[in-house]
């Protein structure tokens, strides 16, 4: 009979394949549990991004920064399996006010590691030539990045595979066996009973409704996103482009819809548009009228966008948390039982760095970084 793993990743979504490499690479005896297939989730419908611009500066961003910096040495691992592009982004402005408001951000992050240079008129469009004429402006972000979620999602797993870690597809995890003390002690699934040291949750926008079966609670909820890909063409854009309202659609709390424009190029020579964000529960079914609003917004700031057709649309869940900051660390009352999750849409980003800080947490160490995205700080609002 084969040992019990020392610890069960719940997940073989982008974040569980980091955490199950990096738990591997650790020492530990890993076992990767995936209802479906790895990519299944929110990675397969996802755009691939390693942004900064658009972290929360005090805990986030470090996050992003170090993850930034793991993709980089993975990218080199893993080529060209993953489809790295270091490719810089732009955060391109509507009006005076925001180009303003743009700069001083890059002024913020510039002391806190981020490189940027600011765009006038004249260079956006030297940058960006289908950019619409009367844009006033904009920032490069140099050193953000994107892979293809999906690739990079089963080169990770491969890799896990590869340093020791037992991927275990098309098993369902229904339950957490916990003893007396609150202690996880097994996973039950719907073929049988898998006995672990400990559990990791990175199940995605499902992670609130496994643990709450298991009388776990976390205020992690669904928020859908809709994708449009465009025909195949020479690129009509060089980098990741996102309008400056981006920032406020990923940070606003309200159920309703929000768009706000982002456009890039794949290395396939497809396009792809977004973005929309709704509290819609688990709904993926894609809302022509959302793809209608994404694509005006697109229009708006590269007109020439226009005469390139729409080959399919896609929609998503990104698993949302209250406060837009990913829950990493155990759960309390279950000192064994740690959450990868919450990361909406920054967990391809997020993904390696996620998975260090679980490796670690596993290890017995306890860095900076878990105080403050432990999930017990939901725990204390709900107490006080």
């Amino acid at each position: 009979m084969s040992r019990a793993p020392d610890v069960a990743v719940v997940g073989a979504g982008i974040v569980g394949a980091a955490c199950a490499l990096f738990l591997a690479r650790s020492g530990a005896r890993v076992e990767l549990l995936e209802q479906a297939f790895p990519g299944a989730g929110s990675s397969g419908a996802g755009e691939g991004n390693i942004l900064a611009w658009d972290k929360e500066l005090e805990r986030e961003l470090p996050l992003a920064l170090r993850s930034a910096a793991l993709w980089r040495e993975l990218a080199g691992e893993l080529a060209p399996d993953v489809e790295y592009d270091h490719k810089g982004s732009i955060v391109v402005t509507e009006t005076e006010a925001e180009l303003r408001a743009a700069h001083e951000r890059a002024d913020v992050l510039g002391p806190l590691g981020v490189a940027s240079a600011p765009l006038s008129a004249a260079e956006l469009r030297d940058e960006e030539p289908l950019s619409a004429p009367d844009l006033p402006g904009g920032v490069l972000y140099p050193d953000d990045a994107q892979v293809e979620p999906r690739l990079a999602t089963a080169a990770l797993v491969r890799r896990a595979v590869a340093e020791g870690a037992r991927l275990r597809a098309g098993v369902a995890v229904e339950g957490i066996e916990r003893d007396g003390s609150g202690r996880a002690v097994a996973l039950a699934t719907g073929t049988g009973r898998v006995p672990a040291g400990a559990v990791v949750v990175a199940a995605g926008a499902w992670t609130g409704t496994l643990l709450e079966r298991c009388g776990l609670p976390v205020p992690i909820r669904p928020r859908k996103g809709q994708i449009i890909v465009l025909e195949r063409s020479a690129a009509p854009v060089r980098r990741k482009l996102n309008e400056a309202g981006y920032l406020s659609a990923v940070e606003s709390a309200e159920e309703q819809l929000q768009v706000a424009m982002v456009v890039e190029s794949t290395r396939n020579g497809t396009t792809l548009i977004g973005s929309s964000r709704e509290l819609r529960g688990f709904d993926r079914t894609v809302d022509v009228a959302v793809a209608a609003a994404m694509a005006r917004r697109a229009v708006r700031f590269f007109p020439g966008l226009r005469e390139l057709s729409v080959i399919r649309t896609y929609a998503g869940l990104r698993p949302f948390a209250p406060d837009h900051l990913p829950l990493i660390g155990p759960l309390p009352g279950a000192e064994n039982v740690c959450v990868a999750s919450g990361h909406e849409g920054a967990g391809i980003g997020l993904a390696p760095a996620t998975g260090e800080l679980v490796a670690a947490w596993h290890a017995g160490e306890r860095p900076p970084a878990l105080a403050g995205f432990s999930p017990a700080r939901f725990a204390e609002v709900a107490g006080a």
